[in-house]
């Protein structure tokens, strides 16, 4: 009987090592959204932009967005500096979703445009030029990876 429970304990404490919370399960080849998240954090705080930062966003689509609101505060997001970087992530998360994107839902803009307009208000409109431009530039790569 103890030798029973011994290995019951050891099996649950085997599958107990291996379970994953959703935010860190990935297939293969994409990202976690942990590891979205944590790019974002790197670049807004840093201001460094890597390949493999870009990488993850490129890969990412929709799901930026939600890193983003999830990492940034509405004060951090409205500082010139943090709102043009912010800009920069939301244009390469679509700068290939017919390709890059392999989560379909990703591929479609939802959050990022909802993102994209909280972002105008934020800036009280001193960057909607340039969050125009990104959103047309994200609506039509929206359309043809539909």
């Amino acid at each position: 009987m103890r030798s029973h429970c011994l290995l019951t304990l050891v099996f649950l404490g085997t599958l107990a090592a291996r379970a994953q919370d959703w935010q860190t399960c990935k297939p293969q080849g994409d990202y976690s959204f942990n590891d979205v998240k944590g790019a974002v954090h790197r670049v807004t705080s840093s201001r460094m932009y890597s390949s493999w930062d870009d990488k993850t966003f490129n890969r990412s689509g929709d799901l930026v967005a939600v890193a983003v609101l999830k990492t940034l505060d509405d004060s951090e997001m409205a500082s010139s500096e943090n709102a043009k970087d912010v800009v920069r992530i939301l244009r390469s998360a679509f700068a290939c979703p017919d390709r890059c994107v392999k989560v379909t839902d990703d591929r479609r803009p939802r959050m990022t445009l909802v993102l994209l307009e909280h972002l105008n208000q934020l800036t009280r409109g001193k960057m909607q030029a340039d969050i125009e431009e990104a959103k047309q530039f994200v609506l039509q790569q929206a359309r043809t990876a539909n």
